[in-house]
């Protein structure tokens, strides 16, 4: 039933809609600055500070969906595992990975399929490190991969 289109097709129309998004946001200043600082607003204006603040909200929306299928766009250079090494980080064959670091990694999806998932690496007030977003989840031996 009804409409029905491949993953490539929509990839690729979602990827041209967000190349014309990047450009109004690169126009707008928020792609380099997060702030909207190259439109006019008349800040004594109720409605226009209503749409300026919901502007910026949308724009900050669409900056991580072209971020992030960005990152679908970029070569893999290759998958290791993740271990403890001796300063206490983990690292794989390729990255040392410290707080802040971004993280892409196999974990099982809701339906316990296995799932590339790109998230961050964060530490906790006792000094452990965590996938955000999979607080619980022992980091020893997990599959990651880098791109270039």
């Amino acid at each position: 039933g009804g409409f029905s289109m491949d993953l490539n097709e929509y990839q690729k129309r979602m990827d041209d809609a967000l190349g014309e998004v990047k450009h109004l946001l690169v126009q707008s200043g928020y792609y380099d600055n997060l702030t909207l600082e190259n439109i006019d607003c008349d800040r004594d204006d109720p409605d226009d500070v209503q749409r300026w603040n919901e502007l910026t909200n949308a724009s900050k929306l669409l900056l991580k969906a072209v971020d992030d299928l960005n990152h679908l766009q970029r070569p893999i250079a290759g998958t290791s595992r993740l271990h403890l090494n001796t300063s206490g980080r983990y690292e794989d064959d390729f990255h040392e990975y410290t707080s802040g670091s971004d993280i892409e990694c196999l974990l099982a999806d809701n339906c316990n399929k296995p799932c590339w998932v790109l998230s961050r690496v964060e530490v906790d007030d006792d000094g452990n490190y965590y996938i955000v977003g999979y607080k619980g989840l022992n980091m020893d031996g997990l599959e990651t991969r880098v791109r270039n």
